[in-house]
């Protein structure tokens, strides 16, 4: 074998060997499950489709480049490889990190896409570039060779050829391109192939989430009659009928909120909800103790960006933390986003004498602060304020440019004792968000870890609830155990990385939907230590908060109803831009596999959220000059 023969054969041997790195990649990293001969036999025949395409395409390329000494086609004769090695290189890294291929929701959040960045990325990278340079250089040798060989071959036949077998593969990649649509699994589909994959999750992530569906309004649950049709989901309750608890004393002074909003939580590794690992959450469980723990209540949308603004509104925003939409992370995004009108949790608060907060982990310069200012929130603390004002000269713990879970509850617990949020006459609610217990991060070095540290997902959940656990010995032991509500959940489920497939249980799916937490400590009220969800959404956080106050009246355009009242509707219903989710008592259910029983009312619900974004574009969600009704 000669530097000849190499040569000639370059572009061959670039393109086999990126089969060969998929293949090898994708069996050692993320071994497909239950595959059949047939489901085997698409998986590998996807990437041979695509590969031999821009094979043969990087070969009418180099014939023009070197029959017509074409400069433009010796430019994209070069730079289509690297393109594709590139890809193909991204596409391996998500398969060891996540077990899927880039999907349209990590193209939408591109704003954490620096989590991701690591060691194990760079090198592939540099793998996929110094593949590329070999692929180079035997292409300039290539060209050298054939200025002094003599050309015998038929341009005219081979160039039939290639046409004919070019059109087949082509007609193979659209169809493959057609059934690349996310189908709510989040994990590599035997019909996907990288190319194909990325393709797809691109164009879908800049396709405008719109619809041309009507909503009939008197259907909603909560909704009166005679609604103006311009603001069709405006209502002025929020909920029917009394809390169907008894109250513990006689006070009547308004009580105090602090919401936790976890980041990336579902149930199933929580002690105090079943989970296996003895010791994991001791301090999440030790709340759970004294407080409500609803079951079988799953997140209603993802990711961060949509699951905060989704809950404190009560609704479906379309924009996530990073697509064209409506973005958050750019200067025309933020202005565009944030002149959408709502009526959010912290407004109607206000209106009731409520002092509002959220306490951030993130710089100012970060698009979610931007987000919840919009929301209305009196003052949002974000790191600057924490670290220069909370608590200047603390030893602060970053974790990617965030504060750590300890740093975010040890603000909090600075804000209460120094009486900062509290003020005579005014009752405050707080909201919180961590950073430290996100997708495909670990703890810090000086992090507690679970057991032998070996599993992320386990040494996240341990490290936070460690930093609860502080909180929680302040809080109990202070005035403000007897006047405030504290409510654990999560902004939406954990993401399934490799880690947390690994240890989440047999049964699970790898969805973006699941049940996750939701813990409410009221010392007013003698709650159940169970309540069952019965498959609801979170969705239903803000009507349900809002009864536990007792603020039954007040403009808002929520969607969903308390947890306290009979609910009309058959099914829960989750929504992730395009992708939508059917949730009952026994699990979720992707659209493809909604069960016939479910069929009318999953139709119904995804035309509501349709118009919720139609409505959305249109700012028709909230009037911004309605004012709240008094009581």
């Amino acid at each position: 074998m000669t530097l000849t023969w190499l040569a000639k054969r370059h572009r061959t041997i670039f393109f086999i060997g990126l089969l060969i790195a998929y293949v090898a990649a994708l069996y050692a990293i993320a071994t497909p499950e239950h595959d059949n001969f047939f489901r085997t036999c698409v998986r590998l025949a996807a990437p041979v489709v695509e590969l031999a395409l821009i094979w043969i395409a990087c070969g009418a390329l180099q014939k023009l480049a070197l029959q017509r000494q074409s400069l433009t086609s010796s430019i994209f004769y070069a730079f289509i490889p690297l393109l594709v090695g590139l890809i193909y290189a991204a596409q391996i890294y998500s398969l060891y990190i996540s077990g899927n291929f880039i999907t349209v929701l990590a193209m939408q959040n591109s704003a954490e896409s620096r989590i991701v960045r690591g060691v194990s990325m760079y090198f592939t990278v540099a793998l996929a570039i110094v593949w590329w340079l070999l692929f180079l250089a035997g292409y300039v040798f290539d060209r050298k060779i054939a200025r002094t060989r003599n050309n015998t071959n038929h341009p005219a036949a081979i160039s039939i050829r290639r046409v004919a077998v070019g059109a087949i593969l082509l007609l193979g990649a659209v169809v493959f391109f057609r059934v690349q649509k996310d189908n709510g699994l989040l994990e590599a589909d035997y019909r996907q192939a990288p190319l194909t994959a990325f393709a797809r999750s691109y164009y879908d992530s800049k396709q405008t989430i719109t619809s041309s569906a009507t909503i009939d309004s008197h259907a909603l649950p909560g909704h009166a009659p005679g609604m103006a049709a311009t603001f069709p989901f405006e209502k002025s309750s929020i909920y029917d009928g009394a809390l169907p608890f008894k109250t513990k004393g006689d006070s009547d002074e308004p009580l105090n909120v602090i919401v936790i909003f976890t980041e990336g939580t579902s149930t199933r590794l929580l002690g105090c909800y079943g989970g296996k690992y003895p010791g994991l959450t001791p301090n999440i469980d030790r709340l759970a103790q004294v407080s409500m723990r609803v079951v079988n209540y799953y997140n209603h949308t993802a990711a961060t960006y949509r699951g905060l603004q989704g809950q404190l509104v009560s609704g479906y925003p379309a924009a996530g933390g990073g697509e064209d939409g409506a973005p958050w992370e750019t200067e025309n995004g933020k202005k565009a986003a944030s002149s959408i009108h709502y009526r959010s949790v912290p407004m109607i608060l206000q209106d009731n004498h409520y002092r509002t907060y959220f306490i951030s982990p993130h710089y100012d310069s970060v698009g979610l602060n931007t987000l919840l200012r919009t929301l209305g929130f009196d003052k949002v603390y974000s790191f600057e304020d924490v670290s220069h004002d909370i608590a200047p000269g603390n030893k602060f713990y970053y974790v990617e440019g965030a504060l750590s879970d300890g740093d975010i509850f040890h603000a909090l617990q600075i804000l209460m004792a120094k009486g900062t949020i509290a003020s005579p006459g005014h009752p405050f609610f707080m909201g919180l968000y961590n950073f430290g217990t996100h997708a495909f991060l670990d703890v810090m070095p000086n992090g507690d870890r679970y057991g032998n540290g070996s599993n992320t997902a386990l040494n996240k959940l341990h490290n936070y609830d460690h930093a609860i656990g502080d909180f929680l010995d302040y809080f109990f032991a202070s005035p403000y155990a007897k006047n405030t509500i504290l409510i654990l959940t999560a902004d939406h489920a954990t993401y399934p990385d490799q880690d947390y497939r690994a240890v989440a249980g047999a049964d699970y799916k790898p969805l973006f939907v699941d049940r996750i937490p939701l813990i409410i400590y009221d010392p007013r009220h003698q709650l159940p230590a169970v309540y069952d969800a019965q498959g609801r959404t979170s969705i239903d956080l803000a009507p349900t908060l809002m009864q536990l106050l007792g603020i039954q009246h007040g403009n808002n355009s929520f969607l969903g109803a308390s947890l306290f009242e009979k609910d009309s509707r058959q099914i829960g219903f989750a929504a992730i831009g395009n992708e939508f989710f059917a949730t009952d008592i026994a699990g979720v259910y992707p659209e493809d596999s909604v069960p016939a029983k479910y069929a009318k009312s999953f139709s119904e619900d995804k035309r509501l959220v349709e118009s919720y974004y139609q409505l959305e574009q249109q700012n028709r969600i909230f009037q911004a000059a309605s004012s709240s009704m008094s009581q």
